[in-house]
């Protein structure tokens, strides 16, 4: 398949044909978020996800029962994520694998692939249509599945509804939006994928890749709709997700500044200081008076 962004059509194929091969044949669930220090700093995500595992061997990093573990998916084998969990793919895994992502302004069917050289977005979809209140329902159906083994039927059978349910939405027509209306709507994608990225070193080339567009065009949409450059964008959502963080005692700020994405942690507190008027060692000494 070219890397391209794929039409709306091929989604629902490409879900028929998991469902006649009889995927997923097994249902892993992360449903733990824990502390950043717990999680050694990795992220979570606010919208529920799965992915199946194409090719290749997956390999993800959840919590379980308050400790890290790392998940490892067979072809045909399913993760499934809830809110505010931990799913971080395994920086050895080696798969091809499709995905969705259920956030509350758009839908994402996304292709990805990784390797060696890092992980890419081989096809991408992004739907304003959102799961329904059945979708949401067989959501936490799943998150009620906890403890159950990979093999649970009743979780598989609500992964396949789930794909049924994202089949159908990519079936119905696109709602009619005008030319600002779909730019606003990728600028959003834009800033979903941003968000879910900043503990990696992004910058405006890798959301291009992602959204299929040319950098500058990535350029005119943050400024547009945001009033920002990207680069200004960036560096502000990076200092947002380090606030919290700073309220972990457990956390120093050299680990903070890595996991918002400051490869230097003197640049992170040179920023958070121009930023927000203090260093982020006063910033965590108030909060704790």
């Amino acid at each position: 398949m070219s890397e391209a962004h794929a039409p709306a059509s091929r989604w629902p194929q490409w879900i028929h044909r998991l469902l006649r091969r009889g995927w997923p044949k097994r249902v892993h669930l992360a449903l733990e978020s824990g502390s950043p220090a717990l999680r050694g700093g990795l992220p979570v995500h606010d919208s529920p996800r799965f992915s199946i595992c194409l090719a290749g061997i997956g390999r993800y990093v959840v919590l379980r029962q308050q400790r890290l573990e790392v998940i490892t998916l067979q072809r045909g084998d399913a993760i499934v994520a809830a809110p505010q969990a931990l799913m971080e793919p395994h920086p050895a895994a080696r798969y091809l694998a499709i995905g969705f992502v259920f956030a509350p302004e758009m839908t994402q069917c996304l292709l990805a692939k990784k390797g060696r050289g890092g992980h890419r977005f081989l096809q991408t979809h992004h739907d304003s249509r959102v799961l329904d209140e059945d979708g949401r329902h067989f959501f936490q159906a799943l998150q009620n599945r906890r403890g159950s083994p990979p093999d649970d039927l009743a979780a598989r059978r609500l992964v396949e509804l789930l794909l049924i349910k994202t089949a159908e939405m990519s079936e119905q027509p696109e709602p009619a939006v005008t030319k600002a209306g779909k730019a606003r709507f990728t600028w959003l994608a834009a800033c979903q994928f941003v968000q879910e990225n900043l503990h990696h070193p992004i910058g405006r080339q890798e959301v291009a890749d992602f959204l299929h567009l040319h950098p500058n065009h990535v350029s005119r949409l943050f400024r547009d709709f945001s009033g920002q450059s990207f680069l200004d964008h960036l560096l502000q959502a990076r200092l947002e997700r380090s606030r919290p963080m700073l309220k972990d005692p457990q956390l120093n700020i050299t680990e903070i500044a890595h996991v918002c994405g400051f490869r230097d942690a003197n640049y992170f507190i040179r920023c958070y200081r121009r930023h927000f008027g203090k260093s982020p060692g006063r910033a965590r000494l108030s909060h704790f008076a």
